[in-house]
C-alpha cells in the first residue's frame, strides 16, 4: 500500500505513481465520498495519457469511452446510480472489465463481484481532510 497526502495542485505525483509503478493494473477502483476528487483524479490520469477532450463524470451515462493516441481505449465508469447488480449485466459491464483495457471506476462497490477474479485491480481511496487529500493506493 502507498499513501499520498497532497493538495490538488500536487496531484501529478499521484498520477505519475499510478501510471508508472502501477502500470500493470488495468482496473482502477476509485473510492471516496461525494466531492472527494474521484473525477478530478480521472481527469488528471486521462490528461497525462494524452486525452485532450473535455472529461466529465459519466453519472447519467454510466460509462464514457475515450480513445488514446495509440488507438487503445479507456472506459470511465460512474456506478453511483446503479441500484442492482443486474443493471451491470444490462450495460455489458463484464465485457468492459474482461477486455483488458484501462477502466476507471467511480463508486465501484456494487461491481465488486466482477473484480474478485481480476489480478490487475488497483484500489484508490480518496479521503479529504482539512489540509488536503489523502490517496490510499493498494
Amino acid at each position: 500500500m502507498k499513501t499520498f497526502f497532497v493538495h490538488e495542485n500536487e496531484l501529478n505525483q499521484v498520477v505519475s505513481y499510478i501510471l508508472t509503478d502501477c502500470s500493470k493494473q488495468s482496473i482502477l477502483l476509485l473510492y471516496g465520498d461525494l466531492g472527494t476528487g474521484k473525477t478530478t483524479l480521472t481527469k488528471a490520469i486521462l490528461a497525462q495519457l494524452g486525452i485532450k477532450e473535455s472529461i466529465t463524470s459519466p453519472t447519467f451515462n454510466i460509462v464514457s469511452t475515450y480513445q488514446l493516441p495509440n488507438g487503445h481505449f479507456i472506459h470511465h465508469f460512474d456506478l453511483y446510480r446503479i441500484k442492482s447488480f443486474d443493471e451491470l449485466y444490462e450495460i455489458g459491464f463484464e465485457e468492459y472489465i474482461d477486455a483488458g483495457q484501462l477502466c476507471l471506476i467511480e463508486w465501484p462497490t456494487i461491481g465488486e463481484p466482477f473484480y474478485q477474479n481480476q489480478s490487475e485491480v488497483l484500489k484508490i481511496e480518496i479521503v479529504v481532510t482539512e489540509k488536503g487529500r489523502t490517496y490510499l493506493i493498494q
